[in-house]
């Protein structure tokens, strides 16, 4: 990391004297004191303590070295100001064998979810981050992806607010009955081997408070209205990011599956199938695949959208 990102990251560990950063840069005190002062001017609320040094009071910015530290370390991390998608981006990494990285954004452009629909990504306002990683899974585990990346995102979510987190099949977080947050996976998968070269997990957060679309009115929220905190973006992409670590193993066993089958919102059900039927949610297989009652007969279905009936 540069200077600037190695004083955000020992800011997030702690006070820290400006001799201690200096000496750990190799750089003057003066020097130390012009970074904090750059910071200062970037959104950074950092205090300076009598006898203990400098301390961070609040960062709204999203910064690699904010992100890092919470993560654990181990992703090459960017950080765009504006971007058409942060798909987009990883997808440019994975095409230079990039093999593990994470983009972030403060704004899309051009933001998407699933079955092309566009997400709306007012600059700052929420957490935009697509991950890169490449698992050593087989092509017939990935419809776990997302169901995994769920279930990592929304106990990254509930850690920092505290309030429970529910899952709509297969890609939408919840809480308190509106959206808070939509999930889109995307990868390539060798012809030869079957096996996947690499996947980018798009992750959408609404974090802070901003109006939505009328469309959107009545349906989608924020971690900020529907918990009443403020979270941290950056301790929130760290927090996901540090879960997604463990990825590979995860797909495998399917321990996690557990999980998403106690957080999800549709079991027992009735909900409309690509807006075509109705049925009712049995269950979730081990696949993530759902089970479905549709007039006394069950089917599974794995690929598609479903809609929650309104009573």
């Amino acid at each position: 990391m540069d200077v600037k990102n190695t004083i955000i990251s020992e800011l997030y560990g702690g006070a820290v004297s400006g001799q201690q950063l200096a000496d750990k840069l190799g750089i003057s005190r003066s020097a130390v004191w012009k970074y904090i002062k750059a910071l200062e001017k970037e959104g950074f609320r950092i205090s300076a303590v009598p006898n203990v040094g400098y301390k961070l009071i609040g960062a709204d910015p999203l910064s690699i070295g904010g992100v890092d530290k919470y993560a654990g370390g181990g992703w090459e991390i960017s950080i765009k100001k504006e971007t058409t998608s942060t798909n987009d981006e990883a997808k440019r990494l994975a095409a230079d064998g990039v093999k593990c990285a994470a983009v972030l954004a403060e704004r899309q452009t051009a933001g998407r979810g699933r079955l092309g629909r566009a997400f709306v990504s007012p600059y700052g306002s929420g957490l935009y981050i697509s991950a890169l990683i490449r698992p050593a899974i087989s092509a017939a585990d990935c419809g776990k992806v997302t169901a995994f990346t769920a279930v990592a995102t929304a106990q990254a979510v509930e850690e920092l607010c505290g309030m429970p987190v529910d899952i709509k099949w297969v890609n939408d977080l919840y809480m308190n009955g509106r959206k808070i947050c939509g999930i889109l996976t995307e990868g390539s998968v060798g012809m030869e081997n079957g096996e996947l070269d690499y996947v980018i997990i798009g992750i959408g957060v609404n974090v802070t408070r901003h109006a939505f679309p009328k469309e959107l009115d009545g349906i989608a929220s924020s971690v900020e209205v529907e918990s009443g905190k403020k979270i941290d973006r950056c301790a929130l992409a760290g927090g996901i990011l540090k879960r997604l670590k463990g990825a590979e193993e995860a797909l495998k066993d399917g321990a996690f599956i557990d999980e998403y089958r106690a957080r999800s919102c549709v079991i027992g059900k009735t909900v409309i199938v690509n807006g075509d039927y109705e049925a009712k949610v049995k269950g979730i297989a081990d696949d993530c695949s759902l089970r479905l009652e549709r007039d006394g007969k069950e089917m599974s279905f794995a690929a598609g959208e479903i809609t929650l009936k309104l009573k």
